[in-house]
């Protein structure tokens, strides 16, 4: 009897799930409207980008600039030569360090005096 009633069962779940299996099998496929099933939401953006602390120095100074030149004395003084110009540097003490190299100093122009505020000199790779 139990056999039976456990068979029953089974039965019963099967003719109750049967309609509903061939319900979905008979449903005819419909195009798919991509813009239906989803919400409308703004496309991502791209991060903002910050710039890096260098370039924060000089947007905040925009009179800083990069001069390339040789350092070389005329008379007492430590100038950074570039073409037929001349700049004196108001720091001998660093520009005495490269003398005679290709430079690249980092500084303000004061253009009455044709002297440079020298921030920083580095040696430069391509001149």
């Amino acid at each position: 009897m139990k056999k039976h009633v456990g068979a029953l069962c089974t039965l019963a779940l099967l003719s109750g799930s049967l309609p509903n299996l061939f319900a979905q099998r008979s449903q005819p496929s419909q195009p798919v409207d991509p813009a239906a099933q989803s919400p409308a939401t703004p496309a991502p953006t791209t991060p903002p980008t910050f710039p890096s602390s260098e370039a924060r120095a000089r947007e905040g100074r925009p009179d800083v600039k990069v001069y390339m030149g040789t350092i070389v004395t005329n008379g007492d003084a430590w100038v950074l030569k570039s073409g037929n110009e001349q700049y004196l540097l108001d720091s001998q003490k660093k520009a005495k360090n490269y003398k005679g190299k290709d430079v690249e100093v980092t500084g303000t122009l004061d253009k009455e005096k044709h002297l440079i505020h020298v921030e920083k000199i580095k040696v430069s790779p391509s001149m």
